[in-house]
């Protein structure tokens, strides 16, 4: 078996395709250059707008800061970018990424735009506060059961009473008793 591997090796080491893919940041420094570099690039997102006379106007409009949108600029999944989560040293960068991509919705949020969607994106994007609260308080009463009345048997039914009754469907098992077959 080790045999196989080293003539693997030998084979196509020379070539740099064994050990996978790969990784999309070396290091937590890359990591971290790579958000600023998205950050920086939903800052200055300039968009094409017409006046009422037809005229173009280039605004800067700010692009929404999304952890999808970070996985497609560096061209990542999110599947990597939570793993990258999970890493010792990217654990903190990446927690700081999501904490300004939950700021970022928070502020939506608070301009209160017509058909902003904000609070959907908070409520179903970020854990925490974020989810509607709804107080239930049930009111009623358990009513018994009438007594039932068998082929004669008056049952006596009560929740949370045992009904010993085989008319019932209730039968207790029938004692044993040894028979022996000839």
């Amino acid at each position: 078996m080790a045999d196989l591997k080293e003539k693997y090796k030998s084979i196509y080491g020379k070539y740099g395709i064994l050990g996978g893919r790969p990784k999309s940041f070396k290091n937590v420094k890359q990591f971290q250059t790579a958000i600023f570099d998205f950050l920086e690039t939903c800052e200055t997102r300039e968009v094409v707008r017409y006046d009422k006379d037809g005229k173009e106007l280039h605004v800067i409009s700010r692009a929404p800061v999304t952890i999808e949108g970070f996985c497609a600029f560096s061209g990542i999944t999110k599947t990597t970018f939570y793993e990258y989560a999970g890493k010792k040293g990217f654990a903190d960068v990446a927690a700081k990424f999501k904490t300004i991509c939950e700021s970022y919705w928070v502020d939506q949020c608070a301009e209160g735009k017509p058909g902003n969607k904000a609070d959907f994106v908070l409520k179903n994007s970020f854990a925490g506060d974020w989810k509607d609260n709804k107080d239930i308080n049930l009111t009623g009463s358990v009513s018994t059961m009438n007594d039932v009345v068998i082929d004669g048997v008056v049952l006596n039914i009560g929740i949370g009473e045992d009904v010993k009754d085989n008319r019932a469907g209730n039968s207790e098992p029938a004692e044993q008793t040894d028979t022996v077959s000839d």
